[in-house]
């Protein structure tokens, strides 16, 4: 019997591999980078899938079960050269590229939501951005209070701004003005959309993409894509690092 095909050595092999994934999933979620993929709110699922993968890797006793005709390992439950491969692939790939969050690159497939094309928001969503003080708001806020004005480039002109984001040159935009973004993810990345303001401040072209920033100004009747909507007269913009959840959440 080679080595592995040896009941011992099978069992350390699985166990070895489960505990493997229950270490990097739990380096992920403690360094934060696990949120660059998925929602906060499924951090409590991840846990219960470290305990798991510890507790089936701990299961396996140093020898493994034998069938009733020799003792030979069931082979539905030998772990191969290439299965193993399989399994740990996902590891391997997590170690050897480095977590990003989505950025700028990412922004080129997806629909751009600013005032004028907002989405229809739930009620609670535009009703708690809607209490918020004007200065407090995130980009999601401001979507949600623009969606459900009728002439949000009147209704909000003159109102502070103080949002943070990162920078995406938009080639509808004037030399002046940038996007300033975040993403935001209900479940996943796979599903992340983009909400944008538009900022006009006279150093934008130097401004590089995915830089994140600080952005301070007020609300002026403007428009992008040939429609009419908000966009912030930027007094401040001020290079910030990369938050700790770069995401917004619905």
């Amino acid at each position: 019997m080679d080595v592995l095909n040896r009941p011992r050595f099978q069992n350390a092999l699985k166990a070895l591999a489960l505990l493997a994934m229950a270490v990097f999933l739990y380096t992920r979620l403690a360094s934060g980078v696990l949120f660059f993929y998925i929602n906060q709110r499924f951090m409590a699922y991840t846990i219960f899938a470290i305990v798991g993968l510890v507790v089936v890797a701990l299961s396996y006793r140093p020898m493994a079960r034998r069938d009733e005709a020799g003792g030979a390992l069931h082979s539905h439950h030998r772990l191969g050269w290439a299965g193993l491969a399989i399994v740990m692939a996902p590891v391997a790939l997590g170690l050897l590229v480095p977590p990003q969050p989505l950025g700028a690159a990412a922004m080129q497939n997806r629909e751009i939501n600013v005032a004028s094309q907002a989405r229809s928001a739930l009620p609670a969503a535009v009703r708690a951005a809607a209490q918020k003080d004007a200065a407090d708001r995130n980009l999601l806020d401001w979507l949600h209070a623009f969606s459900a004005s009728p002439n949000p480039a009147q209704e909000f002109a003159g109102q502070p701004v103080d949002v943070v984001g990162f920078i995406y040159h938009d080639e509808r935009l004037g030399e002046n003005e940038v996007l300033v973004n975040r993403f935001v993810v209900s479940c996943c990345v796979a599903d992340a959309s983009v909400v944008s303001m538009v900022v006009r401040w006279p150093d934008a072209a130097s401004l590089p993409d995915d830089a994140w920033v600080q952005v301070k100004g007020v609300l002026q009747p403007g428009e992008f894509n040939g429609r009419a909507l908000p966009i912030v007269v930027a007094q401040e913009v001020i290079p910030t690092a990369l938050p700790n959840q770069p995401y917004l959440y619905r």
